[in-house]
Order: C-alpha cells, then sequence, then structure tokens
C-alpha cells in the first residue's frame, strides 16, 4: 500500500478529502460509534478494541473510516467522493475561461462592460460548495452512524 501524506490546505480538503488529517473530534466520534456498537453486541471486546486502535492511530479519514468499519468499502461512496473534485475541476476551467473571455473582449474593443464573470465564478463556486458540503455530511452521519 501507498503511504499518502494528510493534506492540511482547504483546496486539499476539498480535492483529496481521504487524505484530509483526521481531527480530534473525528477521533472521538468514531470512538464513540464502536463503543456504541460494542454495547449493542455487534461485536466484542477484543475487536472493539482492535477498531479503537485503529482510530486513535489513524492519520487520515480513510484510515478512520477504515478502522470504524472494519474494512475500507465503507468509505463513501464512488460518485459522491468523485463529484466535488470533478465540480471543482469544471468551475475553475469555466471561470478562467470567462474571465480571459472578458479581459480579451475588454482589450480588443477597449469597452469594459460590468464584471460579469463574477456571476458565473460565485455561481460555480457554490455549487462545488454544495457539493463538498453533501460530501462531508454524509462522511460525518456514516462516522455517527445516524
Amino acid at each position: 500500500m501507498i503511504e499518502t501524506k494528510p493534506v492540511a490546505s482547504a483546496i486539499g480538503r476539498l480535492l483529496w478529502p481521504e487524505r484530509t488529517k483526521v481531527t480530534e473530534l473525528d477521533r472521538k466520534l468514531a470512538v464513540t460509534r464502536i463503543e456504541h456498537a460494542r454495547d449493542e453486541g455487534q461485536y466484542d471486546e477484543a475487536e472493539a478494541a482492535q477498531r479503537i486502535a485503529r482510530v486513535e492511530s489513524a492519520g487520515d479519514y480513510a484510515a478512520l473510516t477504515a478502522g470504524v468499519a472494519g474494512r475500507a468499502e465503507a468509505a463513501v461512496p464512488a460518485i459522491l467522493q468523485a463529484a466535488p473534485r470533478v465540480g471543482a475541476a469544471v468551475w475553475a476551467v469555466a471561470s478562467v475561461v470567462n474571465v480571459l473571455v472578458y479581459l480579451i473582449l475588454g482589450l480588443v474593443s477597449g469597452h469594459w462592460d460590468g464584471p460579469w464573470p463574477i456571476w458565473p465564478v460565485l455561481g460555480g463556486g457554490l455549487i462545488v460548495l454544495g457539493l463538498w458540503s453533501t460530501r462531508e455530511r454524509d462522511r460525518r452521519m456514516r462516522l455517527a452512524g445516524d
């Protein structure tokens, strides 16, 4: 298995959420979920201790999810994982194209219209933000067991 370094930047969290560094709150939520499942008899003390050890040593969300679920397949669905990445890429390309068209038209014609590129840039950014927050909400609900 290839070791990957956790990301800490906002752009990194958006593009590679499974490599995002785990917070202490995320670990506490994961341990609570494991303890709750143990109390309900889903697995014994030894398995719970093993999962808690994996969660406490997890450096990123992929390892945390695998520790809670006991398997890597319990991670966020691929489409939900990829949607913010694809959306961010499309948004970035569309934003650059809009700004370039605005600059070229302004320079060629000498007539600068209002800053119309701001609307597609902001609108696309809001869509990407919605995709990202949906994925994050799903991930947190999976960890909390809701």
